[in-house]
């Protein structure tokens, strides 16, 4: 997929107009000031997203640790890594072909996103599955056409997947499934999500781009029209309005089939797939979260400024040890409970009120 001759013409020639008056780009809040001042012949001006920066490969486990390694290395200590071969045990791995996959949902209407290179609150259609497995594979659809499949009302669906080793456990709390299918092209915007992420490839390839939690100014993630995005474009970075971009220091993860992707809470990430593209996501909580996530001082826009600690120092108030009740082998997500982010969020307040409240009596009483 690549942008038009034309088109990356035009764009860098509205660029150079930026250096002399800085319009505001249309991914930025209105009224926002921090952005502009970059020229046009910075390196990596007009280039894809993830050819910008200065990038590291993310870490690779070819053998699966056990959940306290999991959670203590990776999950608290905050650090993604490629869980190679683990989604291989998936039932929907073998069995989510299209022809399975049209059998399961042929009349179901999916959201289906016109454009491959992600806007959000871009334009979209509601098609019948049928439809768009047709349009998909179209040659004049290559630039288009990304369905966005949420299936936790389909127990025949979710009895396909389970949360993957290494966190079957019962105080584990899956918040939602997700597939996601194309015939490749396609590339998200940089984003975050309020919880942790373990991305299934079943088919095709994935390039992704991982950004620390702290880099939230340098991708203007405070400037951004949409909430948990950043403004810069993926398929064309400004450097004139977005100068600080081009110093991020970010990891760069390769997923394959059968492999997962662990995204740890609110990671900054942009994704780039090649192939038939299909892909399951599982956000996650463990019940224990209240101890570090404070949702009245988080804001994911404001780590690495003087506002908020680091968020690693944000997140090292989580327990060091958490408990882990081994799910029954065969268990599904259909044999279990989905607690969705607003349920996440509300628990997590009430926790951490009863504990606050409960904190403050015994100092009350520790002062008579």
């Amino acid at each position: 997929m690549f942008l038009c001759a034309f088109a990356k013409v035009f764009l860098l020639w509205v660029s150079t107009l930026g250096e002399a008056k800085a319009p505001v780009p249309p991914t930025v809040e209105p009224g926002a000031k921090d952005f502009g001042g970059g020229t046009s012949d910075t390196p990596g001006h007009g280039a894809w997203m993830q050819e910008v920066g200065h990038s590291k490969p993310v870490e690779v486990l070819t053998g699966l640790p056990d959940w306290q390694t999991f959670y203590q290395d990776y999950v608290r200590a905050n650090r993604p890594v490629v869980l190679k071969n683990a989604a291989q045990t998936q039932k929907a791995f073998s069995k989510w072909t299209d022809e399975y996959l049209l059998d399961l949902w042929r009349k179901r209407r999916v959201d289906v996103e016109i454009k491959k290179v992600e806007e959000r609150g871009g334009p979209t259609v509601q098609w019948p599955f049928e439809k768009f497995l047709r349009e998909m594979y179209k040659v004049e659809r290559k630039d288009e056409l990304y369905a966005v499949i949420g299936f936790e009302d389909d127990a025949q669906a979710l009895a396909d997947v389970a949360l993957p080793q290494p966190a079957r456990c019962q105080e584990v709390w899956p918040q939602s499934a997700t597939l996601w299918m194309s015939n490749g092209g396609t590339m998200s915007v940089l984003h975050n999500d309020d919880g942790e992420n373990f991305l299934m490839l079943l088919d095709g390839t994935k390039s992704v781009m991982l950004v620390h939690q702290d880099d939230a100014p340098n991708i203007y993630a405070h400037i951004a029209k949409v909430r948990g995005t950043s403004p810069v474009r993926q398929d064309f970075v400004d450097l004139v309005m977005f100068p600080r971009f081009g110093n991020i220091t970010w990891l760069h993860g390769e997923i394959g089939p059968g492999d997962i992707l662990f995204i740890p809470h609110t990671y900054w990430h942009q994704v780039n797939s090649k192939g038939r593209n299909l892909a399951l996501n599982i956000w996650w909580s463990h019940e224990a979260d209240w101890r570090w996530w404070d949702l009245n001082q988080y804001d994911a826009t404001q780590f690495g400024t003087s506002k908020l600690p680091s968020f690693n120092e944000f997140k090292s108030k989580a327990s060091k040890s958490v408990k882990c009740t081994p799910l029954p082998s065969h268990q599904t997500l259909a044999e279990g409970k989905l607690v969705d982010e607003g349920q996440t969020k509300e628990i997590i307040r009430k926790k951490r009120a009863k504990a606050d409240s409960s904190q403050h009596r015994t100092h009350l009483q520790s002062r008579r």
